[in-house]
């Protein structure tokens, strides 16, 4: 009885032994996807939209007579843009002061930027619904606000192989001045 019993305890020792030893793993575990962090992606979707929106006002403004404005053209990358409102210019101090609204259907625009490490991040926007463009400029000034109510942004930001999309509708703001604030659909980011 005694042989028996010691035969069942070097088996059940045997057993937990087996089950606390074979089960190392020989390899390390796939490593976590890579992600785009929410502050890196809405940096770079911001950057895209004030990237878009000074391309509007240069191609279809800069340069051109002030005062009031209703224009239809064609948007930085595609698409169509309608800006109405007014500018205007101070001669005497070298300010450009604009209250514009810039209405949009469609409209792309690609931002590509190389990091220091010398990878490259690619946003691509397609915009559709009405952003303001108020306030004041100069080669040496900004004080420019956005505002959207109801802007549609559709697109992605791609880096180092992963990719981040965004397809979502709501409030957008920018405040560009010494610095630049910008609120997408209630993430803020600034630099």
């Amino acid at each position: 009885m005694k042989t028996k019993s010691n035969v069942f305890v070097c088996l059940l020792m045997g057993l937990m032994l087996m089950f606390t030893s074979s089960c190392q793993k020989d390899a390390d575990p796939d490593p976590e996807p890579q992600t785009i962090s929410d502050e890196n992606f809405y940096g770079q979707i911001g950057g895209a939209l004030v990237r878009c929106y000074n391309d509007i006002y240069n191609q279809n403004l800069a340069g051109k007579p002030t005062g009031a404005q209703n224009i239809t053209a064609n948007g930085p990358m595609g698409g169509t843009v309608v800006i109405t409102g007014s500018d205007s210019f101070d001669d005497t101090h070298g300010i450009t002061s604009t209250n514009l609204i810039f209405t949009m259907t469609n409209v792309n625009y690609t931002l590509t930027t190389t990091t220091t490490s010398g990878k490259s991040c690619i946003t691509h926007v397609t915009l559709t619904g009405a952003t303001t463009h108020t306030g004041s400029f100069s080669d040496s000034y900004t004080s420019v606000n956005h505002q959207s109510e109801n802007i549609h942004i559709v697109g992605s930001v791609t880096f180092d192989g992963t990719t981040r999309n965004i397809d979502q509708t709501g409030e957008v703001s920018i405040n560009r001045s010494s610095t630049t604030s910008v609120n997408i659909f209630g993430y803020v980011v600034a630099w």
